[in-house]
């Protein structure tokens, strides 16, 4: 008879704004996504996007919309910031971009991450750059 263990459900949280999907974007979420079986997207609201002047491009919905079809993401939710979402969803695995890996912002995600039980992990795939993106398409 087959071994019938129940499987654990091991959520990754990664958060964002996400305003210009790129390949950067796609190769962290599928990495993230490795780290367990449900990934979770906590996306940043319009409102408190703080990227500069006429940031985010694209609204929350649209984004979210964006974000829902790749294949990697199970669902996305609306967040304010990122030890919010963490506190929030209580992830098993947090995870940030490698442009934070040195970071003094992840201090707090870490210390929400503490608090939960989580596993902060930061993603070791190529660091790409929205506001380079936006900055040769003249918008930045």
């Amino acid at each position: 008879m087959a071994d019938r263990r129940e499987s654990r459900v091991i959520t990754v949280l990664a958060n964002g704004v996400f305003d210009v999907l790129h390949i950067g974007h796609l190769k962290h979420l599928e990495a993230a996504k490795r780290l367990g079986n449900t990934l979770i997207i906590s996306l940043t609201v319009d409102e408190h996007v703080n990227k500069g002047p006429g940031l985010p491009i694209h609204t929350w919905d649209q984004r979210a919309e964006l974000l829902r079809g790749l294949r990697c993401v199970d669902d996305v939710v609306p967040s304010v910031d990122d030890c919010a979402a963490i506190r929030a969803i209580r992830p098993n695995v947090f995870v940030k971009g490698i442009d934070y890996e040195d970071s003094p912002l992840l201090d707090a995600a870490r210390q929400a991450c503490d608090e939960v039980g989580a596993v902060l992990v930061v993603t070791q795939t190529t660091k790409w750059s929205s506001r380079a993106i936006l900055e040769r398409m003249g918008v930045c």
